[in-house]
Parts: structure tokens; sequence; C-alpha cells
């Protein structure tokens, strides 16, 4: 954690910009997300790490949930291809 101490100034539309000693202490980029909790005079925000899965992992996920909606009859062979095709285009984004 940094031990920089900056002021910061919030804008009419109730953004801040948080320094880039902060932003790289805590590997903040474009499109990370956190999670804002307020109480008091104390806002906190913490970044919300999305876990990350290798292909092969992503597959078997993909192959357990096939395996529980063809069990109650939802899935095709089609269906099953767009869902690890999606699953692995929302992991390269991450």
């Amino acid at each position: 954690m940094t031990n920089n101490a900056d002021v910061v100034v919030m804008s009419s539309k109730g953004q801040v910009v948080v320094p880039k000693g902060v932003r790289n202490a805590v590997e903040a980029v474009v499109g990370t997300q956190f999670v804002v909790f307020g109480s008091g005079n104390t806002i906190v925000l913490r970044k919300i790490a999305l876990p990350k899965f290798s292909q092969k992992e992503l597959e078997k996920l993909v192959a357990q949930s096939e395996r529980k909606l063809r069990q109650a009859g939802f899935v095709t062979e089609q269906s099953r291809r767009n869902l690890v095709e999606e699953a692995i285009e929302q992991t390269r984004q991450r």
C-alpha cells in the first residue's frame, strides 16, 4: 500500500480521480471495478478481483453446466459452442 496521501476534489457529477500512485499500488487499470462503502465521513473503494480461468477450466465449467442443463432438456451442441466462445471472450476482456 502506498504511503502517500493526496487530496482530491469531487466533481459536480460526484467523480473523483484516484491518484496514479494509488492506482499503481493496487494495480488498477482502465475498466477495473470497485465496490464502494460509505459510513460517517469515510468512503472506501475496494477493488473487485474477478477470477481468471484458463480455456481448459472454462471448458470444464461449461461442460458441467451443459450436463445439468441437458438433464433439464435445455442445451444443444450449438448452444454449448456459443457458451464456450462467450466465456472465452469475457475472460479475454478482463
